[in-house]
């Protein structure tokens, strides 16, 4: 199993400093050093629809990148993708409907879904919106979209569905849920706990 360490981009701050544009490259080849991929959560893309692209393409050319940030329609992925990233991830928050994860998974197979939780599943879309979660995964793998992330709050009912599925599964945890999330059956976890690992972690 692999850990991933989660950051959020909000403008040119990440972990709670700013860094001018030739420095996020730096910091991205640190990562490296110590990690295999990233994620990287896109606030400005996620909450206002204006993802900082360049500051994702610095970090997407020197690690692999799963890359949030924002997406509503089929034609966003392309925005996505264009920084580098190795993935697309796409979540219940922000897509507007089943069918634009469809149109986007026929631009590009390169994309995670996300499934945001709080209370039930998260979407505009009435046809995600509080649905079990086998039901959609069962939807979303029909698409062809083979790599879900969940909230640890559907790690386990995400492990029944990846068993009968056969996509890869994500699940947001901290470092110290790894053992218990691989036994579980997760392929790997995203984890704001290895910001710590850089310094300055983000409040």
């Amino acid at each position: 199993m692999i850990v991933v360490p989660y950051l959020e981009l909000e403008g040119r701050t990440l972990i709670r400093r700013t860094y001018a544009l030739d420095e996020m490259s730096e910091l991205a080849s640190k990562l490296s050093d110590q990690f295999k991929k990233v994620y990287i959560a896109d606030l400005d893309g996620i909450a206002r629809n204006k993802p900082q692209l360049d500051v994702a393409r610095e970090i997407c050319e020197e690690i692999p990148t799963f890359y949030e940030g924002g997406v509503r329609f089929a034609s966003n992925v392309i925005d996505m993708l264009i920084t580098g990233a190795e993935k697309c991830v796409i979540g219940t928050a922000t897509l507007q409907s089943l069918d634009d994860l469809r149109g986007a998974f026929k631009l590009s197979e390169n994309i995670t879904f996300k499934v945001d939780f709080r209370d039930g599943i998260l979407s505009f879309d009435p046809h995600i919106a509080g649905r079990a979660f086998l039901d959609l995964s069962r939807d979303v793998a029909e698409i062809g979209v083979s790599d879900i992330v969940v909230p640890m709050e559907l790690a386990r009912e995400a492990v029944v569905a990846k068993e009968e599925l056969g996509f890869s599964l994500g699940v947001f945890a901290p470092v110290d849920e790894r053992s218990s999330m691989e036994r579980l059956g997760a392929d790997y976890i995203v984890s704001g706990d290895y910001g710590r690992l850089m310094g300055n972690e983000r409040a």
